[in-house]
């Protein structure tokens, strides 16, 4: 992705046509990603998908706006959503336009727009003048097409950057990590602290929080650090510390059970639950005594119940949520009808067919899909100009649009949430096409948490992916429940892990890696929408 760092307002870029998603995407949360998704969409061959921003650094007509994300996560997340260019403007430089010269000047000469896409309450010029109808009326006197998205909502909170900071500031982490579509985090560099945490014999690690990054609510937190691929219960104290001062904000972290030196790392630190506020001690026994009651507390969010339960309902996604072969033979047929137009309908079928035999693969293994188009344009040439990174683009939307959950899924989800289940999605494959797939089914409102084993360089069946998903919802791994496809991968996995599993069998091809695979001996469901009732059976057992 080419990143445009802040500019003067002029954009000197080539002149090419862009679909251009418009909005301020601090902490990019579902409904910021929807905007994205509906540029990223239309974006075709020649029209390059693009993210026109400010830096919220330079906006000071709204206050101080601390950001959700780093810059360098936020770009991650793009450019996993297919985003190609990202412009991050000094918002100074084109706050005095008014809404009919942003519109000539920045999306029709500067971008070359012909389509923009923007949420519901967008507004934009000289004082915030235009809104997305009058955006909408602007852009047809130069034929660039507006797609308004509709807002998004959260058990009924609209989900807005706003609504995020108020849950930051009350230290409700878990409505955050729904607000946001993912668990907030802190990944800062490891410093050099008074060693005071040494001395108590409770070392701790202290990363300095970003001055231009929003923080929680100052307390202690049950926490969870993840190091390399490893996860480790923890406290973490974030604030000032007012007991033995500090100049500026920052968390200090004792990690359970660990004691190496991480002075210049950046483990990822993970609030969970809100314990207490900070709080001055008349001594330092009085605070190693209070530490240890919070450490306490850590321990016990981490180990198993007394008495069986169920708290989280994981889930693979691709043949269990969705038809993943469905969904390919879309992005093939895509690929295929766009490039070779002159195709009869039994040639492409057969050359549809011939794709798909040929990425069948291990199953489990990353698909290398750039690997699979220029293997295919190698073999047949295509019949109009073909840029390999473009059909790659084109494939994977294709293949992304054609993601949807089976009918039944949405109402179990549903349901699970209704019963207080905690939900999330732990599924191998490579992120890009992941993350849009995911985007594309309408799944993300309905999950606690995703898990894409692309981004944790780690695949299923590797047991270490199921529990560092159970520590990021900050729950023992005896009372995850796993509900998956494959016997390997999924099922004896999840119980490696320590997880209860459930298994889901659709329909299989013969060919599939997967077919006549013997499955271990746990509860099986032929439709997702009969796991709520297994559920009550299965709890009503356990309490009895």
């Amino acid at each position: 992705m080419q990143v445009y760092p802040r500019s003067d307002g002029q954009l000197h870029i080539s002149a090419r046509p862009r679909s251009v998603a418009l909005g301020l995407f601090d902490g990019l949360h579902p409904g910021h990603r929807q905007v994205i998704l509906a540029a990223t969409r239309t974006a075709h061959d020649g029209i390059t998908p693009a993210v026109y921003t400010f830096d919220p650094l330079t906006i000071h007509t709204k206050g101080t706006i601390h950001r959700l994300c780093s810059p360098e996560e936020e770009q991650a997340l793009l450019e996993d959503m297919g985003v190609e260019e990202l412009f991050r403007v000094d918002f100074a430089t084109v706050r005095h336009l008014s809404p009919e010269d942003f519109v000539k000047e920045i999306l029709h000469t500067q971008l070359g727009a012909v389509q923009v896409t923007c949420g519901f309450n967008y507004r934009f010029g000289a004082g915030g003048a235009g809104d997305a109808t009058l955006l909408t009326r602007l852009c047809a006197e130069y034929g660039i097409a507006v797609t308004v998205v509709p807002e998004v909502d959260e058990d009924g909170m609209t989900v807005s950057s706003t609504s995020i900071r108020k849950a930051l500031a009350a230290g409700d982490m878990a409505a955050v990590r729904r607000l946001m579509g993912r668990p907030f985090r802190l990944q800062q560099t490891v410093t050099e602290g008074q060693r005071l945490g040494r001395r108590l014999g409770l070392p701790t690690i202290n990363q300095t929080l970003p001055a231009d990054r929003a923080c929680p609510r100052f307390g202690v937190y049950v926490s969870c650090v993840q190091i390399g691929g490893d996860v480790f219960p923890a406290v973490t104290n974030i604030g000032v510390h007012p007991t033995v001062g500090a100049t500026a904000p920052l968390a200090e972290t004792y990690i359970l059970d660990f004691d190496r030196n991480l002075y210049g790392t950046a483990p990822t630190v993970y609030p969970l639950r809100f314990l207490r506020e900070e709080q001055t001690f008349a001594s330092l026994e009085d605070l190693k005594i209070q530490i240890g009651r919070d450490i306490e507390a850590a321990r016990a969010q981490f180990a198993p119940p007394e008495q069986p339960q169920i708290r989280a309902v994981f889930f693979d996604f691709d043949d269990t949520l969705d038809d993943r072969d469905a969904a390919f033979r879309q992005g093939l047929s895509v690929f295929l009808s766009h490039y070779y137009p002159s195709l009869s309908a039994a040639e492409h079928t057969r050359r549809q067919a011939e794709m798909f035999r040929y990425q069948r693969g291990d199953y489990g293994n990353i698909i290398d899909y750039p690997a699979l188009i220029q293997h295919f344009l190698a073999r047949w040439p295509a019949e109009i100009p073909a840029d390999p990174e473009a059909a790659l683009r084109r494939f994977y939307h294709g293949f992304a649009a054609g993601s949807r959950p089976h009918p039944d899924v949405v109402p179990a989800l549903t349901a699970l949430r209704q019963k207080g289940y905690l939900i999330g999605i732990i599924t191998n494959g490579n992120r890009i096409p992941q993350t849009c797939k995911l985007d594309h089914s309408g799944l993300r409102p309905y999950l606690d948490l995703l898990v894409l084993a692309g981004e944790e360089e780690m695949q299923k069946p590797d047991p270490q992916l199921f529990r560092l998903a159970a520590a990021r919802l900050g729950v023992p791994v005896s009372t995850c429940i796993y509900v998956g496809d494959h016997p390997i991968n999924d099922l004896a996995a999840a119980m490696d892990a320590g997880f209860g599993a459930i298994g889901i069998l659709p329909h299989r091809e013969p060919d599939h890696p997967a077919h006549g695979l013997p499955v271990p001996a746990v509860p099986v469901l032929r439709h997702v929408g009969d796991l709520p009732q297994l559920l009550d059976n299965l709890t009503q057992g356990l309490d009895t």
